[in-house]
């Protein structure tokens, strides 16, 4: 196709030559097309001083709460909607085998101890004291261990002050390791956090940068600031995202947790 076009372009140039004169020539404008592109180039879909992506509404702090060990409940102290303090026991666990393992190690530790006082009244070696020694020492090691299993087992405390939003446990039940029993939430204060930041848009955002949040829910439009970016990368159906936080200019009316957002931050600052 370019022969061609220079093909013509070559004749019509010496017709005009011809035409003219011998004494004038005109300079005749060459046009080239780009057979690979002949089209004009694709538009960026993102702003290049903003990137977008969709969001929730989380709170300020969470936290999923579970037990270690298998038990069954015996109190739950707590109901949706109740507030805590950090530290609150919120659920129980029947503590009678922990409590009997308590008494099983105190009584071992009971007998290493009187050991020790036989070996030194009716005299033995140093070597033979030593070992009985070490007994005791071992027997009040798991004397502790056992009071440490029965406070941190059967009872499940609040890490953070919040408020309780689900409970999934209920007297009488019994619970298995890691199963979720509590969750609470620190709803003082909302933020927004990104779903699908993408990794090529998340290098360009920096924390300090104003943003923009539309909340589905209110229909309305908020600012904020980037207040902290994900130092670890999560996937998103086979793509890679990062989290980015956004906290709110002002905390608006009615909103919740888990509300979807849209999100434009501006990078260009």
């Amino acid at each position: 196709m370019k022969k061609v076009i220079w093909v013509l372009v070559s004749l019509a140039a010496l017709a005009l030559s011809a035409c003219g004169g011998a004494g004038t020539t005109e300079a005749i404008p060459t046009v080239m097309l780009d057979e690979g592109n002949s089209s004009a180039p694709a538009q960026n879909a993102s702003s290049g001083d903003a990137v977008s992506a969709s969001a929730i509404v989380v709170p300020l702090q969470d936290a999923n709460l579970s037990f270690t060990s298998i038990g069954r409940v015996t109190a739950v102290n707590v109901q949706v909607g109740d507030q805590v303090e950090a530290g609150d026991v919120l659920v129980e666990l029947d503590t009678s085998v922990l409590e009997a393992r308590v008494r099983e190690a105190e009584a071992n530790l009971a007998a290493a101890e009187i050991q020790v006082k036989y070996l030194k009244r009716v005299g033995t070696t140093e070597q033979h004291l030593e070992v009985a020694e070490n007994d005791v020492a071992r027997a009040q090691a798991l004397v502790d261990s056992a009071n440490a299993v029965l406070a941190a087992q059967t009872h499940l405390t609040a890490p953070i002050a919040g408020t309780v939003v689900a409970v999934e446990i209920a007297p009488a039940e019994t619970v298995s390791p890691g199963q979720i029993v509590v969750t609470l939430g620190d709803l003082s204060r909302y933020r927004i956090e990104t779903t699908d930041l993408s990794e090529r848009d998340v290098t360009r955002v920096r924390v300090g940068q104003s943003a923009t949040v539309f909340i589905e829910a209110l229909g309305e439009e908020f600012t904020g600031q980037v207040v902290d970016v994900a130092r670890i990368a999560s996937q998103l159906g086979g793509d890679v995202v990062y989290a980015v936080t956004i906290e709110l200019d002002e905390q608006p009316a009615g909103l919740l947790w888990g509300m979807s957002a849209d999100v434009e931050i501006s990078v260009g600052e």
